[in-house]
């Protein structure tokens, strides 16, 4: 099978954006910003009113009866001239954006998912993030990068609580830059490889959006105090498994630029090594157009990006991030309160 053929496409029909469009008015007359646990619980209510067979093929997805780990859903419109000029930096206002009819769309069809979330020491628990280029940042391993791959990761890969699903929602990309995905499901590993990455002989760290420099706003403040639950991820890791669960049902655990093999384990580094040179035999190229929501099964699925040449300004490339959760109880302990959204 052509690997761009594995993309499945779900498109809102006229009769469903119209639909969809009243339920984002109804909570568009209740709330200036989507970034409230009481928004969000809201939204999670009204998205079972969206379209039944979107919420029947999401759900579907959410249960992994779809195969692949990917899918993108077409057929919302974007009005470029009211969304306004693409930000330059991901410290972007929280309130009133002129971007709250397609944050709602966004936090709803993400919410036929499970329950959107954020982490503290990532734009201090932010739930829809920015991802525009940032020429500073052009050669991290960042969102904002743009003149090296991005290279493969699963979100939070480093931490026990890390989304069970993703949405990625495209505002902008004159550039064309294109989203590389890559699914357990597209995966054909030997069996002496399969073994050694099934057992827990890697280091995870995690990745530079948790640290304090990367954390600066305008808006709000974090201390060090905040990044300690990071820090002793870096200083005391446990090792693990690229491969857990049973065979047919497996989850995957990477994150290239951030992990390694446990240091003199040749046999663990070489597996490792082997993955990501299949990863990028076997990857689908996508390029996502404004109103396009990318969704990712952030258990089995990786994903990263082709370096492309930015269009720094106004009309720059501009994605929106959600992480999702299919038990918001699981991570209590790392949180405030059982039934909050933001991870400490």
């Amino acid at each position: 099978m052509d690997l761009q053929t594995r993309l499945i496409t779900l498109s809102l029909s006229e009769q469903d954006c119209e639909q969809i469009e009243s339920i984002i008015e109804r909570l568009q007359a209740q709330y200036t910003s989507t970034e409230s646990d009481e928004f969000a619980s809201a939204c999670y209510l009204m998205a079972q009113s969206m379209p039944y067979h979107l919420r029947k093929e999401l759900n579907d997805f959410r249960n992994q009866r779809i195969p692949g780990g990917y899918l993108v859903v077409k057929g919302f419109s974007i009005d470029d001239e009211q969304i306004g000029a693409t930000p330059s930096h991901w410290d972007a206002p929280w309130e009133r954006p002129k971007t709250l009819r397609e944050e709602i769309y966004h936090c709803l069809i993400s919410s036929c998912l499970g329950d959107i979330f954020g982490w503290l020491t990532q734009e201090n628990g932010r739930f829809i993030r920015h991802i525009v280029p940032i020429e500073k940042d052009k050669n991290e391993q960042l969102g904002g990068s743009s003149n090296v791959t991005l290279l493969w990761h699963i979100e939070e890969a480093f931490h026990p609580h890390r989304a069970d699903m993703m949405t990625i929602m495209c505002y902008r990309n004159e550039e064309q830059a294109t989203t590389n995905i890559c699914s357990l499901k597209d995966l054909d590993i030997p069996e002496h490889y399969r073994k050694v990455l099934s057992e827990p002989r890697y280091i995870i760290e995690p990745d530079k959006s948790h640290t304090m420099e990367n954390n600066n706003s305008s808006q709000w403040s974090l201390d060090e105090g905040h990044f300690n639950k990071i820090r002793s991820f870096i200083e005391n890791p446990t090792p693990v498994a690229v491969l857990g669960g049973k065979p047919g049902y497996e989850h995957l655990l990477i994150d290239e630029a951030f992990m390694e093999a446990v240091e003199g384990d040749t046999e663990a580094k070489e597996a490792l090594e082997w993955l990501f040179n299949h990863m990028n035999e076997r990857k689908t190229p996508v390029v996502t157009n404004p109103g396009d929501v990318l969704v990712i099964d952030n258990r089995i699925t990786v994903h990263g990006r082709a370096p492309y040449k930015p269009n720094y300004g106004p009309k720059a490339r501009w994605l929106r991030r959600i992480n999702i959760t299919t038990d918001l109880v699981k991570s209590h302990e790392w949180k405030k309160t059982p039934y909050g959204r933001v991870i400490l």
